[in-house]
């Protein structure tokens, strides 16, 4: 994965992590809400791709999410 398609990667992942945030503080969205969206975005990216590029992506996607999830938990906590 080159470093361009990894920004945009992580880009899009933060930019989820900020609507979600917003939907929460908002009160448009419950926290368990939010983290059954997290829930089920790291569910589709496990185990995905078959070559070394594709793993890599899974690995950065499911990484992000999993700071995505622990920073909702510190917003609404």
């Amino acid at each position: 994965m080159d470093e361009i398609a990894r920004g945009i990667a992580m880009a899009s992942l933060i930019l989820q992590s900020s609507l979600l945030r917003s939907l929460v503080a908002n009160g448009a969205m419950t926290r368990a809400q939010a983290l059954n969206v997290i829930e089920k975005a790291l569910a589709a990216s496990h185990g995905k791709g078959s070559s070394k590029e594709e793993q890599d992506v899974a690995l950065v996607t499911v990484q992000t999410l999993q700071g995505v999830r622990e920073g909702l938990a510190d917003v609404v906590n």
